[in-house]
């Protein structure tokens, strides 16, 4: 028991400066929380995954719509997830610790994640975002639009799931494509927000740039970078590198995953402890 208690203290501290120091102070949650947002919603073992390589050269021959047709064939195919995501969140100048994620998830529906020793759990739905921390024993519930309100881009549950899976967030028939060397070069402006992008030669999602249209004096933006594995034939992410800044303040998650199944049974238990106080975020 008391080896037991020390394991729970060692990864309480290390929760309590990574995972949950965003929910310290109103003004980092403010810049920050679309970040603790992905966060619930991503990706590990100790085994390290293969990177598969994507390189190539583009063909030059095809047209916008051919390399749309070609980028969606090239998504996954599964009903159910199931592994580890190892995240490391860290701030300009500040080095950051990795923290493993037990990941689960079900397609177009739910995705869930759970800390060590279950202090904290998340459940992301279609229609609502659920978070507590048995640290502070505190907890979230909000809809999507908490996106909007912090970070200026509406991420839906299909957009969030295309971000993990790195696909394009929208599928719409006004993206262009350009043969841009080994890549395909993207650009949509929709909903405000100018997104900029680039295929690899495997057609899947090496890179995105996302600029929320200045309506403030803060810009926002979000910068993702992947790179992929091979999980039974399928080609998933193997890492996400994500950036993002508003306002001067920058911040980046690294997200890795490992141990990744496809089709298996999942379970996506949810309960809010008893006497845990809800988490107001003021706008």
């Amino acid at each position: 028991m008391q080896k037991y208690n020390k394991i729970q203290q060692r990864w309480g501290a290390m929760l309590k400066k990574l995972y949950f120091y965003p929910f310290k102070t109103e003004s980092v949650m403010k810049s920050l929380f679309s970040y603790i947002f992905l966060l619930a919603v991503l990706f590990t073992s100790c085994r390290t995954a293969k990177v598969t390589n994507t390189q190539g050269v583009a063909d030059t021959s095809l047209r916008g719509k051919e390399i749309l047709e070609k980028h969606q064939e090239t998504f996954p195919a599964f009903e159910t997830l199931a592994g580890t995501l190892t995240v490391t969140y860290s701030r300009v100048g500040k080095i950051g610790q990795a923290i493993p994620l037990s990941f689960r998830m079900k397609k177009g529906e739910a995705i869930w994640l759970s800390a060590p020793l279950g202090m904290a759990k998340v459940l992301i739905t279609k229609d609502k975002v659920q978070v507590y921390n048995k640290l502070n024993n505190t907890y979230f519930e909000g809809d999507y639009s908490i996106s909007e309100k912090y970070l200026g881009v509406h991420l839906g549950f299909e957009a969030l799931e295309n971000l993990l899976l790195g696909q394009l967030l929208f599928r719409d028939r006004h993206t262009t494509f350009t043969p841009d060397g080994e890549r395909y070069k993207g650009e949509l402006n929709r909903d405000g927000l100018d997104l900029s992008f680039f295929l690899n030669a495997a057609f899947r999602m090496d890179s995105l740039l996302i600029v929320q249209e200045k309506q403030t004096e803060r810009e926002r933006s979000l910068y993702a970078a992947y790179t992929y594995q091979t999980v039974e034939g399928q080609l998933f992410p193997l890492s996400l590198l994500l950036q993002g800044s508003q306002g001067g303040e920058q911040v980046q998650l690294k997200l890795q995953l490992s141990a990744l199944q496809r089709n298996v049974s999942v379970k996506f238990p949810y309960t809010v402890p008893a006497g845990f106080q809800p988490l107001t975020l003021q706008p």
